[in-house]
């Protein structure tokens, strides 16, 4: 009898524990929203979009709300990019799971949304051509998980964050809507301008420009080239302007690559250090803004305007921290060594309101 007790008393004991670790442990979940922003855009994005949201370890035994960290992608990625790699820390419900645990940041909700296109990526900005990425962002994304899941609803409660375009996407909402997000992350992010890899001179820029078909242009299996594309149509979209639904910055004229006027001043609207100035105002409401960038960015202008746009908000008297490090475009987000875990995660919580 004593046996059968002590055995008895074991297994239970057992069990808890078992509980217990289960409990440490958040929920990934896909769901989507059907997404009016994106209705009827001609070039035939599905406007039903995925998205991944991370539930933290006490989401499922309390009535408790939550700060909202929103995570874009990059070029190429998609709303899964964060959550289904195999290795352990190499998913934000494995680093965030970690980090609550030892107590080192607390618990959020982390949302990623899936604005691919076909091309690679929306830049999160609205288009004529793509559809409406901001609108669906900022409002139909936060409102649809404000309604459906136990977050706090509040500008001081949400951050945004991303990587490469998604970094663009993280700094300029952040910067356009401090009403909707107080804190913002841009890890190696992709600030465009005409400098470096976007400059007429570079060959592939040159291929772009001369590509009249889709065929010419995937036969130059340039991603600067193909690239260009995508950003044309987030910035510059013409929907009249087959087969590329949108215009070229720069244009040939006898032997020379120059400015398209009117396509170029459109993305120059979107050059971050402008946009920066532009809106000093919006950038002071903000609780914290931070961006990286590796030293071995083979993307040179990410490194060239990372350091005009951290010039340019010391100008501007904004709060704010910039950090290169030695890394390359990916290689030290990931593990409990990497930058997500240690740089961003506990930046963003320390910085929203609980």
């Amino acid at each position: 009898m004593k046996k059968h007790t002590l055995y008895t008393t074991f297994v239970f004991l057992l069990l808890s524990v078992q509980f217990v670790i289960g409990q440490d442990k958040g929920t990934v979940k896909i769901d989507a929203l059907v997404s009016k922003a994106l209705a009827n855009n001609v070039i035939g994005v599905d406007n039903k979009r995925p998205f991944s949201i991370y539930l933290p370890p006490s989401y499922s035994t309390s009535n408790k709300r939550y700060p909202v960290m929103y995570l874009l992608h990059g070029t190429g990625d998609n709303h899964l990019n964060f959550v289904d790699d195999k290795e352990k820390y190499a998913t934000i419900q494995g680093l965030m799971d970690a980090g609550v645990s030892s107590n080192r940041f607390g618990e959020m909700i982390v949302v990623t949304p899936n604005e691919n296109t076909q091309w690679g990526g929306s830049f999160y900005v609205n288009s004529s051509a793509t559809g409406n990425w901001e609108d669906f962002t900022v409002n139909e994304l936060v409102n649809h998980i404000d309604t459906n899941y136990r977050t706090i609803a509040k500008a001081e409660s949400r951050a945004i964050v991303g990587h490469s375009m998604g970094g663009f996407g993280a700094i300029t909402l952040a910067m356009k809507h401090p009403e909707v997000f107080s804190v913002a992350y841009g890890m190696n992010s992709g600030f465009l301008s005409f400098t470096d890899d976007l400059n007429p001179n570079n060959p592939d820029v040159k291929k772009f420009i001369e590509a009249k078909t889709i065929e010419e242009l995937l036969a130059t299996k340039s991603q600067i080239s193909i690239g260009m594309l995508m950003v044309a149509q987030a910035f510059s979209p013409n929907p009249a302007n087959l087969p590329f639904y949108a215009d070229k910055p720069y244009k040939i004229q006898g032997n020379e690559i120059v400015a398209n006027p009117v396509a170029y001043s459109k993305w120059l609207e979107y050059d971050v250090v402008k946009m920066a100035e532009k809106n000093k105002e919006n950038l002071l409401k903000l609780r914290g803004i931070k961006f990286d960038c590796g030293d071995e960015e083979h993307i040179k202008l990410i490194e060239i305007n990372s350091r005009l746009l951290s010039k340019k908000l010391t100008a501007l008297g904004v709060p704010h921290q910039f950090e290169q490090y030695n890394g390359d475009h990916r290689n030290r987000l990931w593990g409990l060594k990497g930058r997500i875990y240690n740089e961003v995660l506990p930046f963003v919580f320390d910085n929203l309101v609980k």
